[in-house]
């Protein structure tokens, strides 16, 4: 069994969730290690692949909506 702390995902639900990250380089760096691509990822959350390359590529800053919820699941941004 793969261990959280050792690969940068988590699991929750059939998801895969990016333990906290420092920076969108830093997510896109977990994701091209674990073999996800931003399209995958996007398709196994329920995401629009544009807004998840919005938030990879810092375009989009993850405030609000569906962009906020990437940002979660990428862990750049923790829930409060």
């Amino acid at each position: 069994m793969d261990d959280p702390q050792t690969d940068g995902l988590g699991a929750e639900g059939g998801k895969r969730y990016l333990h906290a990250q420092a920076s969108p380089a830093a997510a896109k760096r977990t994701l091209q290690r674990e073999g996800l691509t931003l399209s995958e990822f996007a398709r196994m959350h329920g995401f629009k692949y544009r807004t998840v390359s919005e938030v990879i590529r810092g375009v989009n800053k993850g405030l609000y909506g569906e962009g906020h919820r990437v940002a979660l699941a990428l862990g750049l941004k923790q829930e409060r």
